[in-house]
């Protein structure tokens, strides 16, 4: 199995992320667009409070934080939303200095007032963790791949963040990939079956051809051997094994042995739970394919970015 390309076509779903996948766009119509339409419901009270006039200026995105940037296409699309004409001074991906011009914007100064926060928001929190993605990767020098996991209320914004920051997206949402936690293995248990690994396991076999990957989660050596044993005689999918809140040397033990057994050939292994810079390294040696972390997106902090009218 070439294990690199087994994990990217399970958990690479960034190219899926961009205005041209109608899912996507449709998506952002009614999370970022939609939403912003209720915060300014009526208009912006504050504006028609206080100014008189209404006169075509010119504005300014600027960086005053190095980062990497990442939000340009759905920003781009919310100030079009809003009469302002957006032009791209750097793009997605790119990194960023403090004073880096990011956009230049045109329009009138109601509608540059009105739009500027939800922008903003958007533009720093999804640099933050493009940029904390990024710092990761290169903390862990290329030896695991990262990825986030799903605890996140920012759905595929924060996916694509990660993205743009060089990680994996993992699982998009549930109805895409099957990933069998402890709460479905407990479920069997009531169900009254014995052996709840390999009869989910079979189950979702049956399931294969709508899924992107098959997934367990496990938290003991001897469930990996298991898991990995039924996965052995499964092909045409990528199968994983989720390693959740096993500590580094416990990894290891397991690794060796999957490999001992001629087992580890047959899986993709992934270590979660409790991952954070602090110990980010230690389970980067370990040996797996993977690393995801809820530190990325429920952690990171926003990029500082600042929008000035010329």
């Amino acid at each position: 199995m070439d294990r690199k390309k087994a994990l990217l076509k399970a958990f690479q779903r960034g190219h899926l992320l961009t205005l041209d996948n109608t899912m996507y766009r449709d998506w952002i119509e009614k999370f970022i667009i939609g939403e912003t339409k209720g915060d300014i419901g009526s208009g912006d009270l504050t504006s028609k409070a206080v100014m008189r006039k209404n006169k075509k200026l010119k504005a300014a995105v600027v960086s005053r934080q190095s980062g990497i940037i990442a939000g340009l296409e759905e920003v781009i699309l919310l100030y079009k939303r809003y009469r302002i004409k957006a032009i791209q001074k750097k793009k997605d991906g790119d990194r960023i200095r403090k004073g880096d011009r990011i956009l230049d914007l045109e329009g009138e100064e109601k509608d540059l007032l009105k739009i500027e926060r939800s922008a903003l928001d958007l533009m720093q929190r999804m640099s933050g963790i493009a940029t904390l993605t990024n710092k990761t990767i290169r903390a862990v020098k290329n030896k695991v791949q990262i990825a986030p996991t799903r605890k996140t209320q920012w759905r595929y914004l924060d996916k694509k963040s990660v993205f743009v920051g060089g990680g994996l997206t993992h699982r998009l949402a549930l109805w895409e990939s099957i990933l069998i936690k402890d709460n479905h293995l407990k479920a069997l248990k009531r169900e009254g079956m014995k052996n709840p690994i390999e009869i989910s396991l079979k189950r979702a076999w049956q399931h294969r051809k709508k899924a992107n990957f098959i997934e367990i989660e496990v938290t003991e050596k001897e469930q990996a051997i298991k898991a990995a044993t039924i996965f052995k005689k499964f092909s045409d999918i990528p199968c994983l094994i989720m390693l959740d809140n096993m500590p580094p040397k416990r990894i290891k033990a397991t690794i060796t042995r999957l490999k001992k057994l001629n087992l580890y050939s047959h899986v993709l292994l992934e270590a979660s739970g409790g991952i954070t810079p602090a110990n980010e390294k230690k389970f980067a040696r370990t040996g797996v394919d993977v690393i995801s972390m809820g530190y990325l997106t429920h952690s990171s902090k926003a990029l500082d970015i600042k929008q000035f009218i010329l």
